[in-house]
């Protein structure tokens, strides 16, 4: 079980600590490092609509993106693999009927994406020479 939380200025050290790691950039879009101080410049000046995600002990696991409709999770490496993605994406879209986000195909996290019901809606770009999709969500029509 997780909740999630608004993303506070005090948990920007644990999202860089989660963030800079490196098997959490290998997987992202921009694999750079960021500096605390440039994580609090970012966070100051656009104000992101982020959740940090806590485990039934009330400890931060990872943190969710947000932006609109486009989503994305990381999490913590030594809390991966116990399922807290699946349910801060669970958490998340059960108020949403829509939603996007970008995964390389040989990621492990699109079989998790799938298994949601997310679906390649045909976009694709190359980065660092993977192959990058776009995959979509709505909310089933019962």
């Amino acid at each position: 079980m997780i909740y999630l939380k608004p993303l506070h200025i005090d948990d920007l050290s644990f999202l860089i600590e989660v963030r800079n790691d490196k098997t959490t950039r290998e997987n992202l879009e921009n694999d750079n490092q960021f500096t605390l101080d440039e994580c609090e410049q970012w966070f100051n000046k656009t104000k992101p609509e982020w959740y940090i995600i806590l485990n039934k002990n009330d400890e931060k696991v990872g943190y969710l993106r947000t932006n609109e409709y486009e989503i994305g999770c990381d999490i913590h490496p030594k809390y991966r693999r116990n399922g807290y993605a699946r349910h801060a994406y669970i958490e998340y879209l059960k108020d949403k009927d829509y939603a996007t986000l970008w995964v390389f195909e040989d990621n492990f996290a699109k079989n998790l994406y799938e298994s949601l019901g997310f679906i390649e809606n045909g976009e694709s770009k190359i980065i660092r020479d993977r192959k990058y999709v776009r995959m979509i969500w709505k909310r089933p029509v019962i």
